[in-house]
């Protein structure tokens, strides 16, 4: 019923939006039948009930969101099924994995005010030790309000995808469409292969991070062993972003690149050929993926305005953002599975072997020489030209700015949330992971509508509205007293800060010339991790002395203030700096020359 009522309400708003609700006339979908025919399923299933045969309702119940993918796929023109589909997928995931089930989080039940009695809920329940709970119906409309009920993620994005879908059949002037740009993506092979070195690079770390951490573990980890391995890694990337950048400009992008996946493979590597890893190796191994990854990642960043039109910027970002987060959700599953099952060696071996496939993958891209200039000039005057560059440029000076407090209000969240949920609201170490998931999926979601927003609007207001997005709900979350608002504000921080960063690396890339990009990204990065390490600090202090929520409810605020500062200093956009339309028309027709090669 609340699915109704949503379509109902996207329906109604269509005519005040400039729509046309007779296009629909015009609408010819295809393969009905699976729609038809999933319907029945989810009756069958739900008329069978917890009484019939033990697998059927739940092999029904999967059963129709298979059929509801045929639907999607035979459709997947239609603007916004894209979107729709990822729901579908999202619950068919949790549901799968919970053997037909779609796991309930009780005290979602309890706001929503259900009952959990056998035979009201055949499809969807309260279930003990549910996997991937974070999927499951963990929002809730609640009791006092009309149509109340639990929903998931996958039904925000069925919903949304359902919304974005009937505006655009009807030409209304609400909701943009970006989904055209992802596509356009795939005429640059270049992008193509530094997205799929990524991608590897990504899935690889994370399902390493979970063998590290079971390593470490069995060998009697404390906290400050945990805490130490974090340092060594988050260190080497604060000294290189400061002072390494200018390497990022000054040599080549692609060798960098390359040597340091090659480094950091030949390091992982290492923990798998020489027999159960020591702390002192594991320590040795965090140090050098850090201080090499210092490197990669800025180079990566500063390459992609070499790849792809300005137009495709937004859109290139945002994929290899929603990539990112997508493996920070199903890397240290797949890691839990592979160590379970067959030990930590092959974690290692997968990670090393990412490593292996970013590095081929990036020597088939083709970026513009370094100038002879970059390469003749003295590593501490390059250093010393890009701190002029960013002191003397508003834009920058912003930007970094921004980014600081940012990272401060997210360092200062950080710890207090586990104290926050565990004590203030009541809740068991399972609504940990409940709360990380939420945050995460919405930090999928955001970076798939940057590209959308950003036709809307200018980089500046968007990064801004995105800032303040995440402030306002960190701040409204810190006054409840329930677990499901919590998650509901969690899951729009998680938009706006996913979007957020798209933004803000979308307008460096695009602001800062070519020859200075490196050292500014680098640079970012080193602001970045230098004001999480504050945060932190700051946290324990300010949340000792006012109390978990009062703290909780001044990282909210910082959040705001990152806001408005942003605006204030950002809130004209940037002529463009010196030489930089000039660099911009080169390097267009260069990024032409290099997509078709």
């Amino acid at each position: 019923m609340l699915a109704v009522v949503f379509l109902g309400l996207c329906v109604l708003s269509v005519p005040p939006a400039g729509g046309h609700l007779s296009e629909l006339a015009q609408l010819r979908l295809r393969a009905l039948w699976a729609v038809a025919l999933a319907v029945a399923f989810q009756v069958l299933a739900s008329r069978i009930g917890p009484q019939g045969i033990g697998w059927l309702p739940g092999t029904l119940h999967i059963g129709s969101y298979a059929l509801g993918g045929i639907f999607v796929v035979e459709n997947r023109r239609v603007p916004g099924f894209w979107l729709l589909g990822l729901g579908g997928a999202l619950n068919l995931v949790a549901i799968a994995a919970n053997h037909g089930v779609m796991p309930i989080l009780p005290s979602a039940l309890a706001t929503a005010g259900l009952d959990n009695a056998p035979g009201v809920f055949h499809n969807s329940a309260v279930i003990a030790g549910a996997r991937l709970p974070f999927l499951g119906d963990i929002f809730a409309v609640p009791a006092p309000l009309p149509f109340h009920n639990v929903f998931s993620a996958g039904d925000i994005c069925i919903g949304l995808g359902a919304g974005i879908a009937l505006h655009r059949i009807c030409r209304s002037r609400l909701v943009p469409s970006g989904a055209r740009q992802f596509l356009e993506l795939r005429r640059y092979r270049g992008f193509v292969h530094m997205w799929g070195a990524q991608a590897a690079s990504n899935l690889g770390d994370w399902v390493y991070s979970l063998a590290v951490a079971t390593s470490l573990s069995s060998r009697g980890g404390t906290p400050k062993a945990f805490a130490l391995l974090l340092i060594l890694q988050v260190a080497p990337s604060t000294v290189v972003g400061a002072v390494g950048g200018q390497l990022v400009d000054r040599v080549s992008r692609k060798k960098l690149m390359i040597g340091a996946d090659v480094l950091r493979g030949l390091a992982v590597a290492s923990l798998f050929v020489a027999g159960p890893p020591s702390r002192l190796h594991l320590y040795v191994v965090a140090f050098c993926l850090g201080l090499f990854g210092a490197l990669f990642l800025p180079s990566f960043q500063a390459s992609l305005p070499n790849l792809v039109p300005e137009e495709s910027l937004v859109a290139a970002n945002s994929l290899v953002s929603t990539t990112f987060h997508i493996a920070v959700m199903a890397g240290p599953i797949l890691g839990g599975v592979l160590v379970t099952r067959l030990g930590i060696r092959p974690a290692f071996a997968i990670n090393a072997l990412s490593f292996g496939i970013s590095a081929v993958l990036v020597s088939g891209v083709h970026l513009p020489p370094v100038p002879a200039e970059a390469r003749e000039e003295r590593p501490l005057r390059a250093l010393a030209e890009g701190v002029r560059y960013i002191a003397a440029t508003p834009l920058v000076r912003g930007v970094f700015v921004g980014l600081g407090l940012i990272m401060l209000a997210s360092a200062f969240k950080t710890p207090l949330e586990p104290l926050f949920i565990l004590r203030t609201l009541g809740r068991k170490p399972e609504a940990l992971g409940l709360v990380g998931g939420a945050w995460g999926v919405g930090m999928v979601l955001g970076p798939l509508a940057a590209p959308a927003a950003a036709r809307r609007c200018p980089r500046e207001r968007l990064c801004v509205r995105s800032i303040a997005l995440v402030g306002c709900s960190v701040l409204v979350a810190s006054q409840q007293r329930a677990l499901s608002p919590v998650l509901l504000l969690w899951l729009l921080a998680g938009i706006g800060n996913g979007a957020g960063s798209v933004s803000y690396e979308s307008l460096l890339q695009e602001r800062v010339p070519d020859s200075l990009r490196g050292r500014v990204l680098a640079a970012s990065e080193a602001v970045l991790d230098g004001a999480f390490l504050v945060g932190v600090f700051a946290a324990g202090l300010i949340g000792g002395g006012l109390g978990v929520r009062v703290a909780f409810a001044c990282s909210g605020a910082l959040f705001l203030a990152a806001a408005l500062v942003t605006h204030v200093i950002l809130g004209r956009p940037a002529p463009p700096a010196p030489g930089g339309e000039v660099e911009s028309k080169s390097q267009d027709a260069e990024r032409r020359s290099l997509a078709s090669a």
